[in-house]
Order: structure tokens, then C-alpha cells, then sequence
């Protein structure tokens, strides 16, 4: 319980995953930026093992962890609209008898958690919030800017685009990268 209280770059450094010297990294960036987390820069400059990085995040916020694949087994347009998915990183990623499973890139923002919530339930499904990497729903938000009822309206196509790694490699993140010197 102690543990929780902390700092979320002492509990980096307390597990051994992160040094002081790569928190301040972080914490400089941030400062210059506050609209990202401090997971979410961990995650986009690739500082250390992505399981271990959930598992700081899982436990510091208390809500469950997801490592989210390529290919997600539900279209989660179907229990979602893509710009509430796309606006407050919320991806539901797997459906459980009754239950959506929604990951939030920010499961701390709980105004946009109670209104994503009200949205499933009243779909008549129950919700249950995960966190994910930033950069796994930011290359799925990639992947429905660019699906097949979107690219479907301006082209002649109707192959469903793969998710490849150039799509984790959006803007933000090679500006990141760019800025940090990696």
C-alpha cells in the first residue's frame, strides 16, 4: 500500500526499471510537455520491457493491465464511435459473455471513463477498464482513421488495412523520439 503513495518515478526506480537518471529524462520532457504521462513517454521512447511499464501503471492507478494484439477480436467501432475512441483513447478490445473490455491510454481521466461507461451500458453491456500502452491504441486509433467504412466514402477499395510498424510510428512519436535525442 505504501508503494502506491509514491512518486510514479520512485516506484520506476524502487522496481529496478528505470534509473534516476532516465526519470529525469522523463520529467524534464514532461515539464515542457504536460498533456502526455509519465507512462506514456516511457512507452513511446521504448525505456524498458512493455509488460514491466503496465504493471508499474497497473498498479499504481489499481485498475487492470492489457498487452493489446494487432489484431483485436471485436471491432471496437461496433461499441464505440471512432471519435470518442479516437478523443479519449478508450479501445474496446475484447467482448467476455456481457462485459466490453475497454482499454484507456488515461484510465485516470474518470469524467471520460464514467461517460465511456454510460455509453457501453447503454448498449446494455457491462465495461470493465483496462490500461494499455499509449502507443498500442495510438497504432489501433491509426488503424480506424484509416478502416474500411472510412477510406470506403473517397475510394474504390474495400481491403481492411494491416497494422503494420510504420502505423506505431505516427508524428507524435517520432517527434518525441526526434526531441529526445533517440
Amino acid at each position: 500500500m505504501e508503494e502506491k503513495k509514491l512518486p510514479i518515478g520512485e516506484l520506476f526506480i524502487r522496481r529496478g526499471i528505470l534509473t534516476e537518471e532516465e526519470v529525469n529524462i522523463v520529467l524534464n520532457y514532461q515539464t515542457d510537455h504536460p498533456e502526455l504521462k509519465f507512462g506514456e513517454i516511457v512507452d513511446v521512447l521504448d525505456m524498458c520491457d512493455k509488460q514491466a511499464l503496465l504493471e508499474v501503471l497497473s498498479d499504481n492507478l489499481g485498475v487492470k493491465s492489457a498487452i493489446i494484439e494487432r489484431k483485436l477480436s471485436i471491432n471496437p467501432t461496433n461499441f464505440l464511435p471512432s471519435d470518442i475512441i479516437i478523443t479519449y483513447r478508450a479501445l474496446p478490445f475484447e467482448m467476455v459473455g456481457d462485459t466490453i473490455c475497454v482499454a484507456f491510454a488515461n484510465p485516470q481521466d474518470k469524467e471520460q471513463v464514467e461517460y465511456v461507461t454510460k455509453l457501453i451500458e447503454k448498449e446494455g453491456y457491462k465495461i470493465e477498464v483496462y490500461i494499455s500502452l499509449y502507443t498500442t491504441i495510438l497504432a489501433h486509433i491509426e488503424k480506424i482513421k484509416n478502416s474500411k467504412q472510412v477510406r470506403m466514402i473517397f475510394s474504390d477499395t474495400n481491403s481492411e488495412p494491416e497494422l503494420t510498424e510504420s502505423d506505431i510510428e505516427s508524428t507524435i512519436i517520432e517527434d518525441l523520439k526526434k526531441k529526445m535525442g533517440r
